[in-house]
């Protein structure tokens, strides 16, 4: 069986300086190498480990990045090793087939979301509100597609306030996600999971493995053929479990060395 791997990045096989405190042992500097650069700054790394793994699997042409971040987000990454074939951004709304953006997937995309929820508009109208009254520091749209909210400190007041939006969310069609100082809302039928089936059909895959730490990765975790997720993040707090994911013992960078590891155990013989 031909398989691919569906993996997230932020949390997942990439960490900034914070998410790597999730784990009792930051590595050290020298095992840690910067791949999200803008100008002088570095938001996030990857281990060393992760590295030559993540490089291995590129260039067998077996990785399929499923991020939530923008194109501009993703393609500023300095991932090692071959540019992946396909890459799903946005959290599902596009898909980039050797660095191009996929037209038809799109308009699909556009479809779906026309035909049911909140519009928008009307929820971009809504989160602006809530910047003003609810002590939220910027309000940014990720190419029309859906909306987030930013703190400058996760302040407690937040995983309350996440409550109460998703019950809004859900009432109008869209759904809350927090992660760490970023409140994100997205439309119900935009995911992960239909774009990184559409990839693999495309790649002439017959076999998915995926790996994820929020609840964005949720559906893909549960339609994949195996998962996994560490245990930190979106998806350990609430306690998310399928009969094939499994959890890694280590939080922090240390999963991430644990998930690719997994990946390539994957991807070498088929075996869950």
């Amino acid at each position: 069986m031909t398989t691919v791997v569906a993996t997230d990045l932020d949390g997942t096989v990439i960490f900034s300086e914070k998410a790597m405190s999730h784990g009792p042992v930051r590595p050290a500097d020298e095992d840690l190498v910067p791949v999200d650069v803008d100008g002088e700054r570095i938001y996030a790394y990857m281990t060393t480990r992760v590295v030559r793994q993540w490089t291995g699997l590129a260039d067998a042409g077996v990785v399929v990045p499923a991020t939530t971040r923008s194109v501009e987000q993703y393609q500023r990454l300095r991932l090692p090793g071959q540019r992946p074939a396909a890459a799903v951004v946005c959290n599902g709304a596009r898909l980039l087939v050797d660095g191009g953006s996929d037209a038809g997937w799109e308009r699909q995309v556009r479809r779906r979301l026309a035909e049911g929820g909140a519009t928008f508009d009307t929820v971009w109208q809504e989160a602006q509100r809530w910047r003003d009254q609810r002590g939220f520091d910027a309000v940014r749209s990720v190419e029309d597609f859906f909306i987030y909210l930013t703190v400058v400190r996760r302040e407690p007041w937040l995983e309350a306030f996440a409550d109460e939006a998703a019950e809004w969310g859900r009432i109008n069609g869209w759904r809350v996600s927090l992660q760490g100082r970023k409140l994100y809302l997205l439309p119900t039928g935009l995911d992960k999971a239909a774009a990184v089936a559409h990839a693999a059909e495309r790649l002439g895959a017959d076999r998915v493995v995926a790996g994820g730490d929020s609840l964005l990765d949720a559906d893909m975790l549960r339609e994949a053929h195996a998962a996994i997720r560490p245990a930190h993040g979106e998806l350990h707090l609430t306690g998310f479990t399928s009969p094939h994911c499994r959890t890694t013992a280590a939080a922090g960078a240390a999963a991430g060395d644990e998930i690719v590891d997994w990946y390539v155990a994957q991807t070498g013989d088929g075996r869950p």
